[in-house]
């Protein structure tokens, strides 16, 4: 038995870098093209069962909003919730042409986040797609439709340059289902954000422990995905009693139904006004990355930035004043791992985002064979976004 899941993870593990060359260019870099669309902010998407009153309503938005999460998949009725409480809808509709209707009167609404259309359709579905988005972006150029892609299917070449998207979306559930292909999709959907000039973002699997969740946002953001919505989707209702709601000082009381999932999306929270600014410039990690995980990129030799340790990444980004941060992440799920920051000097300033008061802190550094260093302590799959200021930007 031990024998048989030996080559049944090798197999797997050479089949991710047969399929490696379809996938990717093999580059983490990122050449500049001008962006499509923007997302208005890191989008947190979530499902929320609501009652039937608006005063009601208004309580669970507002939890909602608490938790992390500033976005609900909702219809077109629940709209003016979302005004009233500064939620961004993504609206649905069971009938496309209802939809495609409502659009026409929504371009100018800054409540309105995406248009949802279809989930996981094969390749034949694409020139349908295709028209579909051009019809919407007619009616209404200013938010984007929304198709999720399977990763798995590896159709998403295609998908991207017959449907032409303002905003690239999939889902791999990695810790599920093919974990060694992780960071080959994240490269690759990464890539052809770049290359398209659109954001990406992603499904992900909602009940998993909370270091495997840290894992997947923390490794997600330093990629540069920007939104995020999760399967199954039922994440916040309410304490009822048969039928009625049980009220409590005359209002709902509102429940988290996965409350790790909440924890790392407050968790996140303050990193999002930061993020949704910057452009991926690069992503590298060291080795070995992981004995499961091939297509992650190595750290180039000569990159200004290397770090120690084993399942360590690095996600680089620019700012429009051509400012660098990065996002440093423990990849390792199950491990505590400390890293050392080693920086070509000249380097003055090195500051870390504080993700439980939402400001800038500075970060102790020395000098070492003529290089600025910094050392950093990462629980299991946690991540650390840092600032830096170079002298030229060398």
């Amino acid at each position: 038995m031990r024998n048989s899941i030996l080559m049944t993870t090798a197999t797997k593990l050479i089949l991710a870098a047969a399929l490696l060359p379809l996938f990717l260019n093999i580059s983490a870099r990122g050449a500049e093209v001008k962006m499509k669309y923007r997302m208005p902010a890191l989008m947190m998407v979530t499902w929320a069962e609501w009652p039937e009153e608006p005063v009601q309503q208004d309580v669970m938005a507002q939890f909602i909003l608490s938790q992390g999460f500033n976005s609900v998949e909702v219809e077109v009725d629940k709209l003016e919730m979302c005004r009233r409480n500064g939620l961004y809808a993504r609206l649905g509709d069971g009938d496309i042409n209802n939809l495609l209707k409502t659009a026409a009167r929504l371009k100018d609404d800054k409540s309105v986040f995406a248009y949802f259309i279809s989930d996981r359709r094969r390749r034949n579905s694409f020139p349908g797609f295709a028209r579909v988005a051009r019809a919407f972006e007619k009616v209404d150029p200013n938010h984007p439709t929304m198709f999720i892609n399977r990763a798995n299917w590896n159709e998403f070449h295609d998908f991207t340059a017959q449907v032409k998207p303002k905003l690239l979306d999939f889902y791999h559930y990695h810790w599920a289902r093919y974990p060694e292909r992780r960071y080959i999709y994240l490269a690759t959907f990464r890539e052809l954000g770049v290359k398209n000039g659109i954001p990406v973002m992603r499904c992900v699997g909602g009940n998993s422990p909370l270091p495997q969740l840290r894992q997947t946002f923390y490794t997600s953001l330093a990629y540069g995905i920007q939104g995020f919505h999760f399967w199954p989707p039922w994440m916040f209702s309410y304490n009822r009693e048969g039928d009625k709601p049980i009220l409590k000082d005359g209002k709902i009381v509102p429940r988290v139904n996965v409350p790790t999932l909440a924890e790392v999306a407050r968790e996140i929270k303050p990193l999002g006004s930061i993020l949704i600014n910057l452009r991926s410039t690069a992503v590298y990690h060291t080795k070995p990355v992981h004995p499961e995980a091939p297509g992650a990129a190595s750290f180039p030799q000569d990159h200004w930035l290397q770090l120690s340790g084993e399942q360590m990444l690095a996600g680089f980004f620019k700012s429009e004043d051509n400012d660098d941060y990065l996002m440093v992440v423990n990849c390792d799920a199950g491990n505590e791992r400390e890293t050392t920051l080693s920086m070509k000097a000249p380097v003055t300033l090195v500051e870390r985002m504080d993700k439980r008061t939402g400001k800038w802190q500075a970060v102790a550094i020395n000098s070492k064979d003529g290089r600025v260093v910094s050392n950093l302590k990462l629980s299991a799959g946690n991540g650390e976004l840092f600032k830096v200021k170079r002298e030229n930007g060398q």
